[in-house]
């Protein structure tokens, strides 16, 4: 009885998961968590990361153990801040040590940002099969140091920049909870006379002033015709809450405002044109639901990887607006243009749906969540196979 046990102890399947604060790094690690193929969920991130897991956990049973580590970029130009991020790197590594040696995984993956570093090159020393998922058109200055150690660099785009001499990339998408590609199963269709134009505005995890600013005034400057046909759902940071609100009470337009909406997919099933960032998660969310989406790429980000990002499907199911670039007028005429000739919304969830078929086909006719989620699994893990390279 007690071999039996014993055997039961060491079958047990454990992943580590690593991975930054932001929610970028931080959904597409809850969509795998999220597929229950793992005994035991370890997962190191930094304070941030902790309250995104919190939320989740609180709607969940799963067994997932959270640890937040307190990293600092070392990109700090200030000698006493390198000094403070190579410290906390060594007590990040040495935690990350222990917990390996505590719960054993099976596998470690690891979704970039500073958080994601030392528990990576700690599996590293333990010989543990180790996979780097990068949700950007660019890859991040984490996972680009990571993916020269690791097993494998799993990509979410097919044509990802400065991966050129990493041997061991593979293109698995973006992982995204399922109920966004239930909602691409569903067909999409534009609301008769009666019904109204959902409008989904959001700005990721970091909000967007930007949007509260400049998109509200937009929505409010609409003809009356349009504004009495619109319903907006919109995220706003806390700050901007009140002001918003006010807004579109005094324009008479139907609205649902929140700081954060907790089931995010529910919004997309009922929108029918969608204006965000383009973090990663985004892009693939759209991509997976197939949701129309004018993109506004977030003008200061690393390498401009929002950027790279949109462009993946300009012309396929988004149009994108430049801050910098495009003036506030051309916004409000892109909107209005959308909203007056809807059948421009109805092609674009067509391209989005080639776009998502050729994707699937990619990676064997299995999502994004499922691909990767299986290639973490395999027993027999071997870089040498063949494996689906981007194109």
């Amino acid at each position: 009885m007690k071999n039996n046990k014993m055997k039961k102890i060491n079958n047990k399947k454990v992943i580590l998961i690593a991975a930054g604060g932001t929610g970028g790094h931080i959904y597409p690690a809850l969509s795998i968590i999220n597929k229950e193929k793992f005994d035991k969920h370890i997962v190191i991130t930094d304070l941030r990361g902790k309250d995104y897991f919190t939320k989740f956990l609180n709607e969940k049973n799963i067994n997932i153990l959270v640890y937040a580590h307190k990293v600092i970029s070392p990109s700090n130009q200030l000698i006493i801040n390198k000094l403070k991020s190579l410290f906390y790197f060594v007590l990040s590594f040495i935690k990350s040590i222990l917990l390996i040696i505590k719960y054993r995984p099976t596998r470690v993956l690891g979704f970039g940002g500073y958080p994601s570093v030392a528990p990576v090159l700690a599996a590293k020393i333990f010989g543990i099969t180790t996979i780097i998922h990068e949700q950007n058109a660019v890859i991040g200055r984490a996972n680009k140091l990571l993916s020269t150690i690791s097993n494998i660099l799993a990509l979410s785009f097919e044509n990802t920049k400065n991966v050129s001499n990493n041997k061991n990339f593979i293109y698995s998408g973006n992982p995204v909870r399922d109920e966004f590609f239930d909602i691409g199963k569903s067909k999409y269709a534009i609301p008769n006379n009666e019904d109204k134009f959902h409008v989904l505005i959001y700005g990721g995890s970091l909000g967007a002033s930007f949007f509260s600013e400049h998109l509200t005034s937009i929505i409010c400057s609409m003809p009356e015709h349009i504004k009495k046909r619109v319903k907006i759902i919109q995220q706003v940071r806390k700050e901007d809450i009140d002001k918003v609100q006010g807004k579109y009470i005094q324009n008479k337009i139907d609205c649902e405002i929140s700081v954060f909406f907790n089931n995010i997919f529910t919004k997309f099933k009922l929108a029918h044109l969608v204006i965000t960032r383009a973090g990663g998660s985004t892009v693939a969310e759209i991509i997976a639901s197939k949701k129309p989406a004018i993109l506004v790429p977030l003008s200061n980000s690393l390498d401009n990887h929002q950027l790279e990002n949109a462009l993946y499907i300009k012309n396929s199911g988004g149009w994108i607006f430049d801050e910098g670039k495009n003036k506030i007028s051309e916004l409000k005429k892109l909107i209005n243009n959308l909203l007056i000739n809807p059948h421009k919304l109805i092609e674009a969830n067509k391209k989005l749906n080639k776009l998502s078929n050729k994707l699937t086909k990619l990676l064997n006719n299995k999502t994004s969540t499922d691909f990767l989620t299986d290639l973490i699994i395999k027993k027999d893990f071997d870089t040498n196979e063949e494996v689906t390279k981007p194109c």
